[in-house]
């Protein structure tokens, strides 16, 4: 399903509901060239064009390439991007797209991407293989080169190879990008990307999020340098014959990042440990338990925390209760109060502001379940 505006102006009120969309075998290309389930695209240079009030909703898509659910357009030039071209379309965002409730499923490359968009919404969503067929580097969901994107209660799982490969991303270009309250499971590649390239991005949250036996990466840099990246929150379990580099920076890039309030468990075979190069990654109150290399980590501890089914977590909505903290975990109430929080943890219970917090995803009392 490919919906185009060339030099049109504003398009405005698209309803995408409730479509089955499968066996789509193509181009490998991005953008507004390559295959795709549903692509909203913007062409053309001579008349400033963007999409409002877009909904994509309750869709099927399996068995397609390159992307799943794509927004793409033109109209994109400015300077926080690689190979900006100040002489080309200056950037247009579209606004008001809400990406809700789709189920994806073998995807050839990208699962959801938002690209020249602003404030959009993805949240829902239901992705279980993708970068399966493509020769190109795929993510999960995320944002390129788009402003106050805002991912929650999504599910990610089986992305293939390391290039990309992990669930989720913060790309180039974008800022004030929020990932909270999803879940990432199985992906070969990881859990995050947070990538500037050649360009630059910040003002970034991921908070309340789980991560089960994601291979790889727990958390990626690549090249480029970025600040105000806040990882606060997460429950990141590495399980038996799994391996995880917790956070690696493959550059000396400087890479402002605060690690704040985690939960990092390994257990069983394989490894877990830490690859910092930049001085910029800092971290405080996260329990790393089994894990090697750590960083410093001010009011943190490496006790078990005590979870209550790690690794056993069945689906989205049974991941709340697996991870949930057993009496006596050194993580109730051990976290510093962080103004980036948000009010609720990943299940739904109230994060207060201003009082100490439980260490990771779970801010409910003890459970012995």
């Amino acid at each position: 399903m490919r919906v185009v505006l060339s030099d049109y102006g504003t398009g405005r009120h698209y309803r995408l509901t409730g479509l089955d969309i499968h066996d789509i075998r193509g181009d490998d290309t991005k953008d507004n060239d390559g295959s795709a389930g549903i692509l909203f695209s913007v062409t053309g240079s001579a008349k400033e064009t963007h999409y409002d009030d877009v909904r994509v909703e309750n869709n099927t898509l399996r068995t397609v390439d390159r992307e799943g659910i794509f927004f793409a357009s033109s109209w994109n030039q400015r300077p926080a991007i690689s190979g900006y071209d100040p002489n080309g379309p200056h950037w247009v965002p579209s606004t008001g797209v809400v990406v809700r409730g789709n189920t994806l499923d073998d995807l050839g490359g990208d699962g959801i991407v938002m690209t020249a968009t602003r404030n959009a919404l993805v949240e829902h969503n239901s992705l279980h293989g993708f970068q399966r067929r493509s020769a190109g580097y795929n993510a999960g969901m995320w944002p390129w080169n788009a402003d106050g994107t805002v991912f929650q209660y999504n599910e990610t799982s089986g992305g293939e190879t390391t290039r990309d490969g992990m669930a989720y991303d913060v790309d180039e270009g974008s800022f004030g990008t929020v990932f909270q309250y999803n879940y990432s499971h199985d992906n070969a590649g990881g859990f995050f990307l947070v990538c500037s390239a050649d360009g630059t991005l910040g003002d970034a949250v991921i908070r309340f999020n789980i991560s089960q036996n994601d291979h790889f990466r727990g958390i990626e840099t690549c090249r480029g340098s970025f600040s105000g990246v806040r990882f606060l929150h997460n429950t990141i379990y590495v399980g038996d014959g799994v391996g995880q580099t917790v956070v690696n920076e493959n550059t000396t890039s400087r890479h402002e990042i605060a690690f704040d309030d985690n939960i990092v468990v390994k257990e069983g075979a394989g490894t877990a440990a830490f690859t910092l190069r930049s001085g910029g990654v800092t971290a405080s109150h996260n329990v790393l338990y089994g894990i090697g290399a750590t960083p410093s980590n001010p009011g943190g501890t490496t006790a078990d925390p005590l979870l209550t089914r790690p690794g056993a977590a069945t689906g989205y909505g049974d991941a709340g209760a697996a991870y949930a903290l057993r009496a006596g975990s050194p993580a109730l109430g051990a976290g510093a109060p962080l103004a980036d929080a948000g009010t609720r943890d990943f299940a739904g219970n109230p994060v207060v502001p201003g009082a100490a917090p439980n260490i990771g995803a779970w801010n409910g009392s003890s459970s012995d379940r």
